[in-house]
């Protein structure tokens, strides 16, 4: 039988980790959509992006969302991999706010604000706190 005892997790951390694990799911589901193609098929389509970056995007899908479940329970390398995710992430798509394409373009901008927000949210000092539990 294990316990729970009560500890805080601050609303800016809390908001991250939320924030976070979205912007992850976002990411895996517009990273699986097109893995059927196989690498052939999504080079071929000049709509989607090369295989390897689809790929490189379901990873940083799945190490966000173990990122937003670290800061949730208050571990420190959660917070570490959400920033270098979230930093790696944000670079990556600024070559994209320079695209042709005004959908590429927006989602792109959408990409480096989420990312800076949630890395803005994490590092900041705050004071107030949400009360969760730990097993």
């Amino acid at each position: 039988m294990s316990t729970l005892t009560p500890r805080s997790l601050s609303r800016s951390k809390a908001s991250a980790a939320i924030l976070n694990a979205l912007i992850s799911m976002v990411g895996l589901v517009v990273s699986i959509a097109p893995l059927h193609l196989g690498s052939e098929g999504a080079s071929a389509s000049g709509d989607n992006p090369p295989f390897a970056v689809l790929v490189v995007g379901v990873v940083l899908g799945v190490l966000g969302l173990v990122g937003s479940f670290g800061i949730w329970r208050g571990e420190r390398w959660g917070l570490i991999l959400t920033v270098v995710i979230r930093g790696l992430d944000g670079l990556a798509s600024l070559a994209g706010v320079f695209a042709d394409d005004t959908t590429l373009r927006l989602l792109a901008i959408v990409s480096v604000v989420g990312a800076a927000v949630v890395i803005f949210l994490l590092l900041r000092p705050t004071n107030e706190s949400v009360a969760t539990t730990r097993a």
